[in-house]
This record gives C-alpha cells, sequence and structure tokens, in this order.
C-alpha cells in the first residue's frame, strides 16, 4: 500500500521591520506615521505573504528605535528572502520604494533607515490564540539578548524555567513568544543589520503597569543576574500599539 502525501508543517514566524528617520531627513514623525500606516501596512498585506501586521512605537520619547512594524505569517516557507524566491504573488521583493508621502518620487531608502529581520518562533509561553496576536493586546516589551559563546543553553533554560512564569505575573499579560533570527538585511549604505539572537515579545493588555521603560522583574533572580551578566548585547524595549491590519488569509483560518 503507497504511504499517504502529507504536507510539511507550516513554519510560522514574523518579519519584524525597525523603521528610523534618518538624520537628514525632512520628514517629521507625523509623517514617517502616515507612510507607516497608511502605505507599508497595506504594501506588506499585499506581499500575499502576511496574514497581520501591526505597527507599533515605543513608549520612550528618547527610543533610538521609534517604529517596530511585526508582520506575522503562518509559513515562512513561503516568504522569499536573501536569494529566495518568493511562493507566489509578488513577495516581498516587489513593495513599493516610493510614496506620495516622499516628495518628486524620491525612495523611501532616502529618508528612512528599515532595518528588517525574518524571525522563526521557537516558543509561545501563555494562552496560544488562532490568528496571532490578539486585538486585546495594547503593548509589547521587545527584549533580544546575545549570549557569550557557550551561553545560549543556560539563556534558553532561563526563559522555559523561570523567566517567562515570572513574567506571567505580571497585570495584564498575555503571552510570550520566542524567536530565532534566519537573515536580516538594511536598506542600502545605513550601516549592518544588529539583530541578536535571541529574540522575545511579552505581550500585554488593559491593566498592565508596563511604563515607558523596560524595567527589571522583582524579585531580581539570581538566575537573571547570571543570565544578563553573561549577554555580550541586550536590545530591550517598550512599544504601544498604533495600528492593526488583518489580509484575508488569516480571516479563513
Amino acid at each position: 500500500m503507497p504511504t499517504p502525501r502529507t504536507s510539511p508543517e507550516p513554519n510560522p514566524g514574523i518579519l519584524q521591520s525597525l523603521i528610523t528617520l534618518l538624520p537628514a531627513s525632512h520628514l517629521d514623525q507625523h509623517a514617517l506615521e502616515t507612510w507607516i500606516c497608511d502605505v507599508y501596512l497595506p504594501g506588506m498585506l499585499q506581499t500575499d505573504t502576511v496574514q497581520i501586521v501591526t505597527a507599533w512605537r515605543a513608549a520612550s520619547p528618547g527610543c533610538g528605535r521609534r517604529w517596530i512594524v511585526l508582520s506575522e505569517v503562518q509559513d515562512l516557507g513561503m516568504v522569499g528572502f536573501g536569494d529566495g524566491k518568493h511562493v507566489g504573488g509578488g513577495g516581498l521583493h516587489a513593495m513599493l520604494r516610493t510614496s506620495d508621502v516622499f516628495s518628486g518620487g524620491v525612495a523611501v531608502d532616502e529618508y528612512v533607515d528599515i532595518e528588517s529581520r525574518v524571525l522563526e518562533r521557537v516558543e509561545v509561553y501563555g494562552e496560544e490564540i488562532q490568528g496571532g496576536t490578539a486585538d486585546d493586546v495594547t503593548t509589547i516589551i521587545y527584549a533580544a539578548m546575545q549570549p557569550a559563546p557557550g551561553g545560549e543553553g543556560d539563556l534558553d533554560a532561563w526563559y522555559r524555567d523561570e523567566h517567562n512564569e515570572q513574567m506571567s505575573k505580571e497585570p495584564g499579560y498575555k503571552r510570550t513568544t520566542r524567536y530565532k533570527p534566519l537573515f536580516q538585511t538594511r536598506n542600502s549604505g545605513k550601516g549592518k543589520p544588529e539583530g541578536l539572537d535571541f529574540v522575545a515579545f511579552h505581550q500585554f493588555g488593559e491593566g498592565n503597569k508596563v511604563g515607558s521603560e523596560v524595567e527589571p522583574l522583582d524579585p531580581m533572580t539570581e538566575w537573571t543576574k547570571r543570565c544578563m551578566a553573561g549577554c555580550e548585547k541586550i536590545d530591550a524595549a517598550v512599544y504601544r500599539k498604533v495600528k492593526t491590519l488583518r489580509g484575508w488569509m488569516e480571516n479563513i483560518h
């Protein structure tokens, strides 16, 4: 009897875009928000790859990464990145680089620094919902960490065996989703991408007590102190949700 053919399991993840005005740009933050919400978000959905896309603004005015866009993908195998080809549709390579927001038909790269990352999901802690980010999530803590060589196992165990549970006791907590990077790039001439190997998004809803800056949990355990001291770099910030769009493919699941 022939072996039944089975489809490969989907490989869920996100596309993370960190968007910042260039110092020499003549645009202001209002124009940047208009472009992100009215042009960039719909453009991501039109790639036929993304199911849900959300724009988040840093809670702290002093944060160097004022905007991040998180585009949720049910199967990263459909995404064309690097030298890979997109499966169906126009794909990320086909996104428009110009907009009426930018005068004279100048490409977005002349005004905006965009660092793009493809992240594969490795863990969900808390209530896992159908369809990606819940509508009731209003705030996220973005935490990226780069352990010293050899410290990867301890950092992963810290998340799984202690930190996630401790975070879940905070008011308004919904869930934590962790990722690992598959690919990253930065628009030409703006420096190298700076993504780290351990990426977590802690999601919170109404009633949360998350301030504008990331604060250590109380109590700060000995394991936490060891992991923090053992990291070569930590990038963390608080973001508030500005706008979410959902694609037609998300509505059929």
